[in-house]
């Protein structure tokens, strides 16, 4: 994908020290099936199991395998309504010391000022499940919405990122996000771009 200005993610209140699924490992993908790189934050759907490196197309003519990673995946722009069958997951080198330029493509590792940076194209990165429990709580760059928030308070997903909505969803089991509180990022002396924390919620409603 085209490297999106001020994204960023982080996980801001969880319980993921006792969840060992929370983090998995991914290489992004367009719709076409080419390797790209993510922009922090964005959202994702796994796709399947990706092939253990070396061992891909294995064994002797005409019986080749792939041995597969056990929790490694290449991973989609994921929609609102991939909750319930996928599971929704965020684009998160926040942590990860292997980063990309946009401009240039290199490909570099770093020990400081990580944040919004994207995941590198065809490398292997954190992709974290977004727990849509209604107590888990993230925070995302002003990048990583589709359209300008405004007076927003509540925001669905479409094609990766959060779109900005007046009202929460009524339909049982749509995953949305509901505004806890908006201010700057800052890294070191940097006075960044805006972040928004949102904490992930599934409707509970009879609306349609």
């Amino acid at each position: 994908m085209a490297f999106i200005k001020d994204t960023a993610f982080e996980v801001k209140v969880s319980n993921h020290e006792f969840d060992s699924t929370a983090n998995i490992t991914g290489i992004f993908e367009n719709g076409s099936g080419e390797r790209e790189s993510c922009s922090a934050g964005f959202l994702c759907v796994r796709k399947e199991l990706l092939g253990n490196e070396g061992y891909t197309d294995v064994g002797p003519t005409g019986a080749t395998v792939t041995i597969q990673n056990e929790n490694s995946w290449s991973m989609a722009a994921a929609a609102a309504d991939d909750l319930a069958q996928k599971g929704i997951y965020a684009c998160n080198p926040f942590d990860v010391n292997m980063l990309t330029d946009p401009v240039t493509g290199g490909v570099y590792k770093v020990g400081s000022n990580t944040l919004g940076l994207p995941a590198p194209a065809g490398y292997p990165v954190t992709y974290t499940k977004i727990r849509f429990d209604n107590d888990h709580v993230y925070r995302f760059g002003t990048g990583n919405m589709s359209a300008a928030v405004g007076s927003n308070t509540f925001f669905t997903i479409a094609d990766g990122l959060l779109v900005p909505a007046a009202v929460a969803p009524t339909a049982s089991g749509a995953a949305y996000f509901e505004l806890v509180k908006t201010g700057n990022f800052t890294q070191g002396a940097y006075n960044g771009f805006a972040y928004y924390d949102l904490r992930a919620c599934t409707a509970t409603g009879s609306g349609s």
